[in-house]
């Protein structure tokens, strides 16, 4: 009796064991049958737009199998998917990130074959009117831009009327991400020959027209050197040194969508008291594919060059109160630009 009881049991063991191993080899079988799309998805989204704007996107990238479909997943606006490629999105009338996904699916014939795949990124909707996205920062006069209709704000400062936004004449230079949404807050990033058309120049207020406006210049070393007399009483009258405790003086604690862009540092508390504005905005290198720096940096062209191959800048670091000076490669390196106006002093004669 004992011997046919075992003889159940070990049956029994044996059907539960062979009912595993065919369905493990059930899915193992249907894994390997079950293949990823061959190619990686892309889209041409920006970076940033504005408000309300209507972008018309498009997905692309996958090779094989050759029938895809794209679908798109944009939750906090719409609440289905859309299944059209390209398409046009109208993006919220308020600022922040949004998150979007773009989904590549194979067609009926490879459906059972093919995962789909997915990319999901964010693009930042901007206010660009004054004091909304970008604030904390301080505004005086300004004057229009004929070429385009932009308005610059401007201040006095020294001998000179200085842009207190950064230059965005879009005939030129690169945007930041390739995003021309955000260039009324972040200025243009232009390389040395872009911004000055090649031509170096010295002395107060002699600088090229370059990129700026009618009347207006790209600031020299002794435009530079000018501000920061300005701004310490008289103590530094060279461009060439580190011009310690200007960088606060030039710099904004300023928020981009309620975010801080210079992180804290106690060596820079961001005083501003120039009303220069200034803001991380970064550089960009590698004739304008890399962007870096934003949020830490900003650098600003002078129109004297150093040699046939590079120029001066200054910049301003976050955990520095200086302002620095350094020396680049005209046409590899892109930074921002500030335009000026030479307003003479009565009684004031020209040395030739």
């Amino acid at each position: 009796m004992m011997v046919k009881y075992r003889y159940l049991i070990f049956c029994v063991i044996t059907l539960v064991c062979s009912t595993i191993f065919v369905a493990c080899d059930k899915d193992d079988e249907e894994t390997e049958t079950k293949n990823y799309l061959v190619g990686e998805i892309s889209t041409n989204a920006p970076a940033y737009t504005t408000i309300g704007a209507t972008l018309t996107l498009t997905a692309s990238g996958i090779v094989y199998p050759p029938d895809i479909k794209y679908t798109w997943l944009f939750s906090k606006v719409y609440p289905d998917t859309i299944p059209s490629n390209p398409v046009s999105i109208h993006m919220p009338d308020s600022i922040g990130d949004y998150s979007l996904t773009a989904v590549a699916i194979p067609g009926d014939d490879y459906r059972d074959d093919y995962y789909s795949e997915y990319l999901t990124f964010s693009i930042t909707v901007l206010d660009t009117a004054l004091n909304q996205s970008l604030t904390g920062l301080t505004y005086d006069k300004s004057i229009i831009d004929q070429r385009d209709g932009k308005r610059y704000h401007i201040a006095k400062i020294g001998n000179l009327e200085w842009f207190t936004q950064n230059l965005a004449w879009g005939q030129s230079g690169t945007s930041y991400y390739g995003s021309d949404a955000i260039d009324a807050l972040f200025g243009r990033f232009y390389t040395w020959n872009e911004a000055t058309g090649g031509v170096s120049a010295s002395g107060l207020g002699q600088g090229p027209q370059g990129v700026c406006p009618q009347g207006w210049r790209i600031p020299t070393n002794e435009d530079w050197a000018d501000l920061a007399s300005s701004l310490s009483d008289g103590e530094i009258d060279s461009f060439f040194n580190n011009w310690n405790f200007i960088g606060e003086k030039l710099s904004a604690d300023a928020y981009l969508n309620g975010s801080r862009m210079w992180p804290y540092s106690p060596d820079n508390i961001h005083t501003n008291v120039a009303g220069f504005n200034a803001i991380p905005a970064g550089n960009v290198q590698h004739n304008s594919s890399l962007f870096r720096n934003n949020g830490e940096y900003a650098f600003w062209w002078s129109a004297s060059e150093k040699n046939e191959n590079q120029a001066y800048y200054r910049y301003i670091y976050y955990d520095l109160g200086s302002a620095p000076y350094g020396s680049t490669d005209k046409s590899r390196f892109g930074a921002t630009v500030r335009c000026i106006r030479f307003l003479p002093p009565e009684g004031y004669v020209a040395i030739r």
